[in-house]
């Protein structure tokens, strides 16, 4: 587990206080004791005046995004719209090429199995790989 160094300290440091504060008083109590301290430092963290002076520091930085805005959401939606508009690809692109070569692999097999003259088979099947394999256009 990690705890930050100042918290380790802070905890370090109640600590310490409490021990001593009741070895002079038995009777003492921390939290009490505390409160008005704690609710002051809160008030002064969470003060409506002190958050809105931190947030006019940033308004300059805010009115800038502001401005650009527009210019982001074109800028962001730019590559879905690419995306989106590509014309759509032929699905049966490439089929006759893939068709015949699987017919002359066929061919070349059934020539292979009933003794067909070898070069022809030898033909079919060269060809049907190298159609096979060749990109369909």
């Amino acid at each position: 587990m990690y705890f930050p160094v100042e918290l380790v300290l802070m905890v370090k440091a109640i600590v310490t206080f409490e021990s001593v504060g009741r070895m002079l008083d038995p009777k003492l109590d921390v939290a009490s004791v505390s409160q008005r301290q704690l609710t002051d430092v809160l008030i002064g963290q969470f003060a409506p005046l002190r958050l809105a002076r931190e947030g006019l520091h940033g308004a300059p930085e805010l009115i800038d995004t502001l401005v650009k805005l527009p210019m982001l959401v074109t800028a962001g939606c730019a590559p879905l719209e690419q995306a989106t508009t590509r014309p759509a690809e032929n699905p049966f692109a490439g089929m006759r090429g893939t068709m015949f070569a699987g017919f002359c692999l066929v061919a070349g097999a059934i020539l292979a199995a009933f003794g067909g003259p070898p070069l022809l088979w030898g033909a079919l099947f060269v060809l049907g790989g190298l159609l096979a394999l060749r990109r369909g256009r």
